[in-house]
């Protein structure tokens, strides 16, 4: 099975962490899609041990996840709904997926009376040799 590697970057400010809301090595994370063109049906299933969350010092291609790929390869990442938490001091839940109010999946905002961002965020998916 081919294997890619979810590299994200963004911009941090006063954030300590950045991270999917189960972590970056939830083994039970399972996708399955269905071809719109062909009916083809593929599985996409994350491996656990190779993912590291976004930090202040550390967030330009951070290796965010790597997946099994089975019988398709993902083309495009959604940073989907509020499955974001900030879990340094306050830990908050971010909509990043561009939804709402046009963020354009950005979040700017004050926490604990300190200013924090997420900005110029990206995902791409590259291939992935262990």
């Amino acid at each position: 099975m081919p294997r890619v590697m979810l590299l994200v970057s963004a911009n941090l400010t006063n954030i300590e962490l950045l991270q999917p809301q189960d972590g970056t090595d939830d083994g039970n994370i399972n996708y399955f899609f269905k071809c719109q063109g062909c009916g083809r049906v593929g599985c996409i299933t994350l491996i656990p041990g190779y993912g590291t969350p976004l930090t202040e010092h550390n967030s330009h291609e951070v290796r965010l996840m790597v997946f099994d790929c089975n019988g398709l390869l993902p083309i495009d990442y959604s940073f989907n709904g509020d499955g974001w938490p900030r879990p340094s001091g306050t830990e908050i839940h971010i909509d990043l997926s561009g939804n709402e109010e046009d963020n354009n999946g950005e979040y700017m905002g004050i926490v604990d009376g300190m200013e924090v961002a997420i900005t110029d965020l990206e995902g791409k998916f590259v291939p992935f040799e262990v």
